[in-house]
């Protein structure tokens, strides 16, 4: 009789443990599957936002605005163009290995970065409370 008892008692133990086994991985599976679906959804309503501003914007408003882009970026493209023409070449081969370095050490510059953002952030909340 014991010896029944010992072993439903580790079956129903066993059991247990493989009932609990599955709810954590259902419970770490859902996040996983919420992130998805509101993920999709943002981009469903960027999407929807995209067309809508599309569709309400006249064909005139869009070529002047697409004229105006292919002008600035020409213009962009001359300076560029320009300053690199004006630029002694000491100074672009610093300015070269500096990017090569920087590329070189991406995740600390972002780190970095996001830190002088956060920073400029806090000084700016602080400012604006006094």
């Amino acid at each position: 009789m014991e010896l029944d008892q010992t072993v439903e008692t580790s079956a129903a133990k066993a059991d247990i443990k493989t009932r609990t086994e599955e709810k954590t991985a259902d419970m770490k599976q859902q996040p996983a599957e919420k992130a998805s679906l509101i993920a999709d959804q943002i981009r469903e309503k960027a999407e929807q936002a995209v067309r809508l501003v599309r569709d309400n914007t006249p064909d005139s408003v869009r070529g002047k605005t697409a004229q105006a882009a292919t002008q600035v970026w020409d213009g962009a493209t001359r300076a560029g163009q320009y300053a690199a023409d004006m630029t002694p070449d000491p100074l672009l081969e610093r300015a070269d290995q500096a990017a090569r370095a920087a590329r070189g050490n991406r995740a600390p510059l972002l780190v970095a970065g996001a830190v002088i953002v956060a920073l400029v952030l806090v000084r700016r909340s602080r400012a604006r409370r006094r």
